[in-house]
């Protein structure tokens, strides 16, 4: 029992570390990409956002599998504990909801791109903004109410699976609401697109590669959802025999941080501006940065 878990924190912490190390990438590569264009583009933050949120999500894992494998790391301490549990929510549902902005910016690209003011870097700065704060406030309530407990399994603190009330808390803030609002928003663009409105042959390209985009979007969030579907089984066992099996932790610390890789690995290959600046890189490996010209 103990060897396996072992062997879980030690390969979970190191594929943590991995997708650590992406999104610092990818953030390296939008400093040099926001310093070449010099301008604010909304999509970029959007982006940015995502990978923010799975770059807290990557090192608070790292946090909390360190204070299983060293000691002077142990998260003894009830509140320190349960906070790491709570920031860990907190974290992994902000990457869900910042789909949900991409799918709305997507959506006024659409149905409202006449109103400018709509797509204001501005407003997304806002709606960030508010997305942090919304999440704060339908997670926090998780730690007032005690969920955070010491797992049996575990050196760290989160809501027990055998805990029915505070999963299907989680599960509905954290899965059902963002999927359901992005599929609401793909209806929408689709019905549009398929309207019989003229619109432009550029207008109905822009729209289609915004489609595009969308169906990215839900295909990423529901690969993150089924990729979560073999911890289902562990869940359910653990609901039945009322105990939490000692390997359903690191399997889902498991399935988390392969989940973390893949945000960063889609990030990139559905980005077209990182592709550019990596290809730029690759032909042109000198570090000095070579002017666009247009």
């Amino acid at each position: 029992m103990f060897i396996y878990s072992l062997v879980f924190g030690i390969v979970n912490w190191f594929l943590s570390l991995i997708s650590l190390m992406i999104f610092v990438f990818i953030f390296l590569i939008f400093i040099e990409i926001i310093h070449e264009q010099r301008s604010k583009d909304a999509s970029i933050l959007l982006i940015l956002n995502t990978c923010f949120s799975a770059f807290l999500t990557s090192l608070i894992i790292i946090i909390m599998i360190s204070s299983n494998l060293f000691h002077k790391f142990r998260l003894i301490h009830i509140n320190i504990c349960s906070i790491c549990g709570l920031l860990y929510d907190i974290f992994e549902c902000s990457i869900y909801y910042s789909y949900c902005l991409h799918a709305f910016y997507r959506l006024i690209r659409v149905i409202y791109y006449n109103k400018r003011n709509l797509l204001s870097y501005n407003l997304y700065k806002l709606l960030i903004l508010i997305q942090w704060l919304l999440i704060i406030l339908l997670i926090l309530p998780t730690y007032f109410l005690k969920w955070y407990i010491h797992l049996p399994t575990e050196k760290h603190c989160l809501i027990p699976y055998t805990n029915i009330i505070g999963s299907f808390y989680l599960i509905l803030f954290l899965y059902l609401i963002p999927l359901f609002t992005i599929i609401m928003i793909y209806i929408l663009i689709t019905n549009h697109i398929r309207s019989p409105t003229i619109i432009r042959i550029q207008e109905r390209q822009r729209n289609l590669r915004d489609l595009t985009a969308i169906k990215r979007i839900i295909v990423c969030v529901l690969m993150l959802i089924i990729l979560r579907f073999p911890t289902i089984i562990f869940v359910i066992f653990d609901f039945i025999n009322g105990d939490l099996n000692y390997l359903t932790c690191p399997i889902i610390g498991f399935v988390t941080a392969i989940c973390l890789i893949l945000i960063g690995i889609l990030t990139i290959l559905a980005t077209n501006k990182i592709k550019k600046n990596l290809l730029k890189h690759l032909n042109h490996p000198s570090t000095q940065i070579h002017p666009t010209h247009n």
